[in-house]
């Protein structure tokens, strides 16, 4: 009887492709994801942390001594409390989310995203100025002066909330016209705006201001900004075990935000 060797050639290697797949296949089906909440995966890393952009100085320092201590990998992602906030309700992987406003843990607790949160840090708005405008601004009224800039937060991010309320609260808000330049995404942004002289003045948080050095010629009480609390919360779903870990080492670790000019929260 006669074979041809290709087609048995072609057999075999046939077989071997499907054997290979079925192996890959088995493996993929256990192997344990990033995040997974199954026992004994507890403390698997990398740790997903979504924070609100004006904590990173002091977070970076938490997450460094973290990584020291525990020997396992933290993954940031700063960005303004909103936009995480998004991407949380997107599905984007995330197991503990520092929200520079407590609405947003209120939201999340609402949808059923969390399996825990805690009020964490306690801040104000203040009025900083630049090297240019420290000559031009000594107060929240000289806002509206025809010859100054100034810039806040996009109100859809916290610190941009909380300004437009004391503008709104002061009776600034319709007057101060073309002399707001510019409403980016973070508090950060708005820091760099000021501390490079390309605005005389902005609103930011008291932490933020300290962190990059800047002038604060006013502080504004919370009966005009509202109260501003930072929140944290476990995401549902999330690596929970290390996610609480972490939250009780920051808690600990409290004074590094401390030294920026924060409050823990009571």
């Amino acid at each position: 009887m006669y074979i041809n060797k290709r087609t048995r050639f072609g057999h075999t290697t046939a077989i071997m492709f499907v054997m290979v797949l079925l192996i890959l296949a088995a493996s993929g089906c256990s192997t344990p994801k990033t995040g997974d909440t199954s026992e004994g995966s507890g403390n698997d890393g990398p740790l997903q942390l979504f924070v609100a952009a004006g904590m990173k100085k002091p977070m970076d320092t938490v997450i460094e001594k973290f990584q020291a201590e525990k020997e396992i990998k933290v993954a940031p992602n700063y960005a303004s409390s909103g936009g995480l906030w998004a991407q949380i309700r997107e599905g984007q992987p995330c197991d503990l989310y520092y929200s520079a406003d407590w609405m947003y843990i209120e939201m999340a607790q609402k949808e059923d995203k969390l399996t825990d949160a805690k009020e964490f840090l306690s801040d104000c708005l203040v009025l900083v100025v630049s090297e240019t405008g420290d000559r031009k601004v000594n107060n929240m009224d000289d806002l509206t002066n025809p010859d100054v800039t100034f810039a806040i937060g996009d109100p859809q991010a916290p610190v941009g909330m909380y300004a437009e309320t004391a503008l709104k609260n002061l009776g600034l808000w319709d007057k101060v016209g073309d002399t707001l330049k510019a409403m980016p995404s973070t508090v950060n942004q708005v820091a760099i705006m000021v501390k490079e002289d390309q605005v005389d003045a902005g609103l930011i948080y008291s932490s933020v201001a300290n962190g990059n050095d800047l002038k604060i010629v006013q502080r504004l009480d919370e009966e005009i900004t509202g109260e501003i609390i930072f929140g944290v919360g476990v995401i549902e779903g999330g690596n929970q075990k290390l996610a609480e870990e972490f939250m009780d080492f920051a808690f600990e670790h409290v004074d590094e935000f401390c030294s920026y000019g924060w409050e823990p929260y009571e």
